[in-house]
């Protein structure tokens, strides 16, 4: 079975990034705001100016961080659906991750996102069968903003049965976390050896840890939650205008990650990731569905692969503020050049407006996509049985096989059957209706309507609810969130 693929980086070219990024931690250090992880890093020997709150890793550091990481990274969920990253063939994919807005397709217009969204969504990625794990994909600006991520954390716990993929702001948040979801797995041993959720941490680039985000990363590494490193180079404005000195800086910043995982707990679970990009050097915003992007996240790919880690990359992300042709061309561009590099993790279905905000529609629109660059990747099944050779025989000369045993056989293994695409009503097209956007208008509108995820047991309810008691994740009144679940 040949599958398909594109590099981009040479091996002299990986080792160059290699060696340009030893450099950057060595000479120019990483800033790291919480003096408790230094102080831990310059216990394993790490070379650490307090005053400053710099840290300074050598080649024997990051190598013996290196060393230290698991090869393979359990991806698991309460439904039951597990997976073991990386595996041939498999590439998971999840929603965009906490924008703060929504683009309400009933009136073409962008609003605030609610925790009502958040819930909206977890039921969509729950019933939709392309969505393989989720990261909430919008904030509950109505909540408390100081605790709004915990309120989007345990709503989509409780609301979907898929890996959950998160962050934390402060240890007291992972704490949260590792209760809500220990309450769900039935014990922290088994949250260990089945972890329901992972969370991504991203740097302050260039080379800097804020102390919230520093310090929880030490509190899951020792509960066993795998940890996405999660660079996000703009070149431009944070990093170097280039493809090639962003990668520096993208690759400088995963290592530094995985040696403070690495330190907190050897052998903790460990992703390497980017999702990068340009700066608009008119305006300085950050552009999302760029072909600089594509190869950013792909040479990141190809990096986590020499080092025998897992990845997790930008996916589908696009600069559109509707759903237009824009957002279809780059999302399609964008994934499959994340699916192509070989990205073990995909982050971006139904996000618009450079990840800042999300569409339900959209999402839905997606994973339409999602479902044709899964089958590109799968590439071509050249065993016999595939060719068909006695079809052919049978058939001979101005044959037909629609009808022919071979066709029956083979058509679901071979072929991607459209949804939408491909169906259109016949008669005149109406040029003022776009049929995928009414199919997933129809289509989010009955799963919202119909689905219901799979519910927390009365015991895990019972337990959850404890814990979002005491840490005062309720909604006005008292009540639970689970009213969905």
């Amino acid at each position: 079975m040949s599958t398909t693929r594109m590099s981009v980086l040479s091996k002299d070219d990986i080792e160059e990034v290699h060696a340009v990024s030893l450099r950057i931690l060595s000479e120019v250090g990483v800033k790291i705001d919480s003096p408790s992880v230094l102080e831990m890093l310059g216990r394993e020997g790490v070379r650490v100016d307090i005053e400053r709150g710099i840290a300074f890793l050598d080649e024997s550091m990051v190598s013996q961080a290196l060393g230290d990481s698991p090869r393979k990274v359990r991806i698991c969920s309460r439904g039951g659906t597990d997976f073991s990253v990386p595996e041939p063939g498999v590439h998971l994919i999840s929603p965009d991750g906490q924008p703060p807005a929504v683009f309400d397709v009933s009136t073409g217009s962008k609003r605030p996102s609610r925790l009502d969204d958040v819930v909206d969504f977890a039921v969509l990625c729950d019933a939709l069968p392309e969505v393989d794990y989720v990261w909430p994909p919008v904030v509950a600006t109505d909540m408390p903003s100081k605790k709004s991520s915990w309120f989007e954390f345990l709503a989509t716990m409780t609301h979907c049965a898929k890996h959950v993929q998160h962050g934390a702001a402060s240890p007291e948040e992972a704490q949260f976390q590792i209760e809500v979801a220990s309450a769900i797995a039935g014990s922290p041993e088994e949250l260990r050896r089945r972890p329901l959720f992972s969370d991504v941490f991203t740097p302050i680039s260039p080379l800097r840890y804020d102390q919230g985000e520093a310090e929880a990363i030490v509190v899951l590494s020792r509960a066993g939650i795998p940890l996405v490193h999660l660079s996000m180079g703009i070149a431009g404005s944070v990093t170097p205008v280039t493809i090639a000195g962003t990668l520096a800086i993208v690759n400088a910043e995963n290592l530094c990650g995985l040696t403070i995982t690495q330190a907190a707990n050897r052998g903790a679970p460990v992703i390497y990731s980017s999702f990068s990009g340009v700066t608009d050097l008119r305006s300085g915003v950050f552009l999302c569905g760029t072909p600089e992007g594509v190869l950013m996240d792909a040479c990141a790919v190809e990096m986590a692969r020499h080092y025998g880690l897992p990845s997790c990359a930008g996916g589908p992300s696009n600069a559109a503020r509707t759903l237009s042709a824009e957002a279809g061309y780059q999302t399609m561009m964008t994934a499959m050049g994340s699916m192509l590099a070989g990205a073990d993790l995909m982050v971006g279905l139904g996000g618009l407006d450079r990840a800042g905000m999300m569409s339900k529609e959209k999402l839905v629109m997606d994973c339409e996509m999602w479902r044709w660059l899964e089958r590109l990747g799968k590439g071509v099944d050249m065993s016999p049985d595939a060719i068909g050779f006695e079809a052919i025989k049978r058939q001979g000369p101005s044959g037909i096989f629609l009808s022919d045993p071979h066709t029956l056989k083979n058509m679901r293994k071979d072929m991607m059957i459209p949804q939408v695409t491909g169906y259109h009503a016949s008669g005149e097209p109406d040029y003022t209706r776009d049929d995928l956007i009414e199919h997933a208008k129809k289509k989010t509108k009955e799963i919202l309507a119909t689905h219901r995820p799979p519910p927390l047991s009365q015991d895990m309810a019972d337990k959850v609810g404890a814990v979002a008691e005491r840490h005062g994740i309720l909604l006005p009144g008292g009540r639970q969130i689970f009213g969905r679940a």
